[in-house]
């Protein structure tokens, strides 16, 4: 398991929830990354990341704390990887691109969606999900020898910005050696929105599938996302992800989010054309 395994499940809660896919509403974009090292943050400041990177740190939800970040239900921050198992490393920077299928109460989602990957700044990488018209979502993941840490995930969607972090901050999403059996549970917040997500994953099975004519070792992930405070609701999603290529190669997320009086069901599979970016 090499990405965060909350890459594309934002995607899908608040795409959804928000009216991605084409229908009455539309979306904006915008670009920030966090702090790894923050665990008190304020908007505006920044501070140097190994490389040299700059990263401009964000506000978290006044007055509230998740629940400590676990793995294998035990303190996330007591992980130890197993005996030479390999930390995971930055992703083939490029543009990759995805066929979609399914539904959402907005309407279908794009037929394909683009993934651009940034080159790394220091230990951390920067991708975008371009879904066109049914949004756009930022991702910052931060890669330490015990696993792949997630920085920020933003989602601009329906004239309207969602900046979640980790609450606390910069949760262990993929410890290096995950096998199947064990998970992950962590907190998302989204200061401006009140919006709070409770995200457990656990990692299921290997299994080899095809992309693009090409077999793929993968490890089978299964998400569960349950939101509350200004959005409400549940998304899961299961994923195939890349063991060689750092990618998800696939997945097929459900969510019924509710925004105010709005509420939103979609049903959608993701599959990678190649593996390789143009």
């Amino acid at each position: 398991m090499k990405r965060a395994a909350v890459f594309a499940a934002v995607v899908a809660i608040l795409l959804a929830a928000c009216g991605g896919g084409g229908g009455k509403k539309t979306a904006a974009s915008g670009s920030t990354t966090s702090s790894v090292e923050s665990s008190t943050t304020v908007a505006g400041a920044s501070t140097t990341v190994a490389g040299g990177a700059t990263a401009t740190t964000k506000t978290t939800l006044k007055g509230t704390t998740g629940a400590a970040p676990k793995v294998n239900g035990q303190p996330a921050n007591n992980y130890t990887p197993p005996a030479g198992a390999t930390p995971a490393k930055p992703a083939a920077a490029g543009r990759y691109t995805y066929d979609n299928s399914g539904t959402s109460s907005f309407g279908a989602p794009p037929a394909t969606s683009s993934l651009i990957v940034d080159p790394p700044q220091g230990t951390q990488q920067h991708s975008t999900n371009d879904g066109g018209s049914s949004g756009k979502t930022e991702t910052t993941l931060d890669y330490k020898p015990e696993g792949v840490h997630l920085v920020e995930i933003k989602v601009s969607a329906a004239g309207r910005t969602y900046d979640f972090v980790g609450n606390p901050p910069n949760p262990l999403a993929a410890p290096t050696g995950v096998k199947p059996g064990q998970s992950v549970d962590f907190t998302l917040s989204d200061a401006a929105s009140n919006t709070t997500i409770q995200v457990h994953i656990d990692f299921v099975r290997t299994e080899t599938i095809t992309i693009g004519g090409q077999p793929v070792d993968t490890l089978v992930i299964h998400q569960v996302g349950t939101l509350s405070g200004g959005l409400t609701g549940t998304q899961t999603m299961d994923a195939w992800v890349s063991q060689q290529y750092d990618l998800f190669v696939k997945t097929h997320s459900t969510g019924d989010v509710k925004s105010g009086p709005i509420e939103a069901k979609s049903d959608v599979t993701s599959t990678l054309e190649k593996l390789t970016p143009s």
